[in-house]
């Protein structure tokens, strides 16, 4: 699947223009205008915007100043130009790195990525007059993932993150990509960020639920996504650290994850490995998927010591607490990734934390 061609539905773009707290911007600019649905959206707002649309593929659109070129080299021509930024870039890899190393200066010198959207975020930040607003769509992986906590904090600690707002899962139609759309100013970071979900279309409006606000400590510091605090609780859990890549047809044993299936198990392959440092996984163990359509499934491990794979995360159980709580639930909350949904230590944790809130509230309803 070509993750770089999905435009942005008018509806979207009518709802993201609608929350910008923008009077009346004299010019607006999509340095990957694709569709300009997002352009026309913000001239539906404002009728005397003058819209400037860039992309590396040529366009028609009436009212657009189109210009063919690539997005990330235009703004680097016209940084602090633009009052609003709107953008939906494409979800894919950097054909080479640091191609436009402008792009990464003062704040972000130090960062590298080799993803695409990445660095086309820094281009549309690039574009921004002081106090400008940037409104940009990014997998959910920028917003979730422990690989974006760098860029994430960089963002936090020199702009004002001011609101954060996941996008249903068929925002791009049967494709099922996880998105959020991001609302960032280029000013002081102020005290708390608007975080919340874009469930439903009804009447032509959008339903939001999961409203909350995110403390500026956690904005600063890349936590834009926990839905519970992390538990007190000891909590010894572990990834696997054998890579599938050495599995073989005989040797040492190992468990490995497996399709999705109402009585999840992993399966059992083999691999040319051996040693002490490795994670393995003992009888009475909680096994989980980690990636692919099975991630967030679990069962309890019954067998002799054995390897585990780095698909799977085992957790020590030895008193059965964590079993008994987990006992008749499904891993429910949202898994990340574009084209291979996985799940993190901390979402599990977070789902499990999720429990014990649930399971002390039913007693407070029923009066224990």
């Amino acid at each position: 699947m070509d993750y770089s061609k999905f435009y942005t539905p008018p509806q979207i773009a009518n709802l993201l223009v609608r929350k910008v707290n923008v009077p009346h911007p004299d010019t607006a600019i999509d340095i990957c205008c694709g569709s300009c649905n997002l352009l026309r959206a913000a001239k539906k707002r404002w009728k005397n915007t003058t819209l400037f649309g860039v992309d590396i593929k040529p366009h028609i659109a009436s009212d657009v100043n189109f210009m063919e070129m690539d997005g990330r080299q235009y703004a680097i021509k016209h940084a602090k130009k633009y009052p609003l930024v709107l953008a939906n870039p494409p979800f894919d890899f950097v054909k080479t790195n640091r191609e436009f190393p402008l792009l990464y200066q003062g704040v972000f010198s130090s960062y590298s990525t080799k993803r695409l959207e990445n660095e086309m975020l820094l281009a549309n930040l690039l574009l921004l007059q002081e106090n400008g607003t940037l409104v940009i769509i990014l997998p959910s992986t920028f917003v979730e993932a422990e690989s974006n906590t760098a860029i994430r904090s960089l963002i936090g600690k020199n702009y004002y993150v001011r609101e954060i707002i996941k996008l249903p899962e068929d925002t791009f139609g049967a494709s099922n990509i996880n998105s959020y759309a991001l609302i960032i100013k280029n000013s002081s970071p102020k005290k708390k960020t608007t975080n919340s979900s874009c469930v439903i279309f009804e009447n032509e409006q959008f339903l939001f639920e999961n409203k909350c606000t995110v403390p500026q400590k956690d904005i600063q510091a890349g936590r834009w996504y926990d839905r519970y605090s992390a538990t007190n609780e000891a909590f010894d859990i572990r990834r696997g650290n054998v890579s599938s890549q050495m599995f073989c047809d005989k040797g040492t044993a190992i468990l490995h994850t497996a399709k999705k299936s109402e009585q999840w198990k992993p399966s059992l392959r083999y691999c040319a490995v051996s040693g002490e440092n490795l994670v393995y996984a003992e009888s009475g163990d909680i096994i989980i998927s980690r990636i692919g359509k099975s991630a967030g499934q679990w069962g309890i491990y019954r067998g002799e010591k054995i390897l585990i794979s780095d698909c799977l995360y085992r957790i020590k159980d030895p008193t059965g607490k964590i079993l008994n709580r987990l006992q008749g639930h499904e891993y429910d909350f949202p898994q990340k990734g574009v084209a291979t949904r996985y799940i993190t230590i901390n979402d599990f944790k977070s789902w499990y934390c999720s429990l014990s809130s649930d399971v002390n509230a039913e007693k407070s309803t029923s009066g224990e």
